[in-house]
């Protein structure tokens, strides 16, 4: 009996147009891994107090 096949990468091309669709669908969107089980997506937390802060000073840095 023949063993079983390995799980296959995917290919470049099935990597970026995953990333594109996703991409569509959250624009904040990062690939975070690529394995045989395919892409792994880092989803940006909306409302996440990096971005409620992003650019403004600390009350500890105002005068």
């Amino acid at each position: 009996m023949p063993s079983p096949r390995s799980p296959s990468m995917p290919t470049k091309r099935q990597i970026e147009e995953a990333y594109q669709v996703a991409r569509e669908l959250c624009p904040g969107i990062r690939i975070k891994g690529v394995g045989p089980d395919g892409v792994i997506f880092d989803y940006p937390e909306k409302g996440a107090a990096s971005d409620d802060w992003q650019g403004k000073p600390f009350s500890g840095d105002t005068p």
